[in-house]
């Protein structure tokens, strides 16, 4: 068997393969006795028809043809072994001549990654400060979650509860009908459309008014924009906000065991606003520094990935209903096709990550020991209390392990990123070893499937 090699982009190889004539006419042997076996041959019994006989009824080519199905997967395995190609999916094959038999196999390999200059990535996060009005804003919606509404006689006022009757339609085809609906007016929030919430500033119990109102383009139900709206209103209650004052007994209000002060409710609203605005920039750090890891790292990858990748993101938001999914495409008019190329960007996005990342999880040798996956266990279990001996139970098997193990190590990759991005080690972690050079071997399997995990 003869054989050639051939890289393309893309992260394929393309194989040509010519089998010999010897080989050729094994398996035409073969064929002939499958093809005796199974076919009704005047004058002779299933499978004792000679071969001239049943290559004269089915001529060569049939023969050949029948031999191929065997024939080409074979010989393509043999060839992806004795290249030592790393296949990764089946592949496309061209049939390029009968005799002698030759075919192309065109099949997608692992990626090959080069993170080159990594080491001098550098992100800035960005600086967090928690401002008055940031805690203002949380003690408002406290207060008026422990607000009372007291009924009043005058017009309705922003901060106001009302009760109404509303009314909507377009063309005289009713769009809205809501009977006794009660809803808080706040100044700049919209109600449905703009200007409704307006219209109801100064009326009081028991006025009614009808109103014209113009419908915008974005409106969400897209058969109505553009479109004069006409609103019958009638309010039933009007009731006023009273909020409780900003003192301990209030601070009592929400919880007078954690806060028996004011001072301490508000200390503890404030420590809680920097903690989350930390945290996200801590993430946005985070999620900039993989960025500019795939902007330095050379990265080729075959289409089946992002294919694979799609079908996740396809899964994810369509759930497992299959005859549901094809019904909803069917509802909005789309194709199968066009539904899944909206996912497209994002596929591309997350298996470039992915790969950057578990080049870097191996150039870093980062991994997860025996007692990383134990202590990790144990910190997921130890708040379960009576139920820990049953979650533990769950990752005490190899698939629950090795699922450990590629949270560790993803984690532990992010990490190290981190350390590099900011210039500097994190608070309590090991110093990293010195990688080696850079390779462009294709990335583990663990990491990458962990790396898919990460956030995009």
């Amino acid at each position: 068997m003869k054989v050639s090699l051939e890289r393309l982009p893309e992260s394929r190889v393309q194989l040509d393969i010519e089998v010999d004539q010897d080989r050729l006419e094994r398996s035409l042997d073969a064929a002939y006795r499958r093809i005796a076996q199974r076919s009704k041959i005047p004058g002779f019994r299933p499978g004792k028809a000679p071969r001239q006989v049943v290559e004269r009824m089915y001529g060569r080519e049939g023969l050949i043809r029948e031999a191929l199905d065997r024939l080409v997967p074979d010989a393509y395995n043999e060839a992806i072994e004795s290249e030592d190609v790393d296949a990764i999916d089946q592949p496309d094959l061209e049939i390029v001549e009968l005799e002698p038999v030759r075919f192309k196999a065109t099949v997608p390999v692992r990626p090959t990654v080069n993170l080159n200059d990594y080491q001098s990535i550098r992100v800035e996060k960005d600086p967090v400060e928690v401002t008055d009005e940031m805690v203002e804003e949380q003690i408002m919606l406290l207060r008026r979650r422990h607000a009372t509404h007291a009924p009043v006689e005058r017009g309705a006022q922003w901060a106001d509860i009302l009760t109404a009757d509303v009314k909507g339609s377009t063309d005289d085809q009713p769009f809205v009908e809501d009977e006794a609906a009660e809803f808080a007016l706040r100044e700049g929030q919209e109600l449905l459309l703009p200007g409704l919430a307006e219209a109801f500033l100064d009326m009081k119990k028991g006025d009614e008014k009808t109103l014209e109102l113009e419908i915008p383009e974005d409106f969400r139900v897209e058969s109505l924009r553009g479109k004069t709206a006409t609103f019958e209103l009638k309010v039933t209650e009007v009731k006023e906000e009273q909020l409780p004052d900003e003192d301990d007994e209030f601070a009592n209000m929400v919880n007078a065991e954690e806060f028996p002060t004011f001072e301490a409710l508000k200390e503890r609203i404030t420590n809680d606003l920097r903690e989350a605005l930390e945290e996200q920039a801590e993430q946005k750090f985070r999620s900039e520094a993989v960025d500019r890891l795939v902007q330095v790292a050379t990265i080729d990858y075959p289409r089946v990935l992002v294919d694979r990748e799609i079908d996740h993101l396809v899964q994810e938001s369509t759930g497992n209903d299959r005859q549901g999914y094809l019904a909803y495409l069917q509802s909005v008019g789309r194709t199968e096709a066009e539904f899944r190329e909206q996912f497209r960007e994002a596929a591309e996005l997350r298996v470039r990550r992915s790969l950057a990342l578990s080049q870097l999880a191996e150039d870093e040798k980062i991994e997860a020991t025996p007692e990383d996956v134990e202590a990790e266990l144990e910190r997921l279990s130890a708040p379960l209390g009576d139920d820990a001996a049953n979650f533990r139970n769950i990752f005490q098997t190899d698939e629950g392990q090795s699922h450990l193990r590629r949270n560790l190590v993803s984690q532990k990759t992010l990490d190290r990123l981190a350390e590099i991005a900011s210039g500097e080690p994190l608070p309590g972690a090991p110093a990293a070893s010195e990688p080696e050079s850079k390779t462009e071997e294709p990335a583990s399997d663990d990491a990458a499937a962990d790396a898919q995990e990460e956030p995009a």
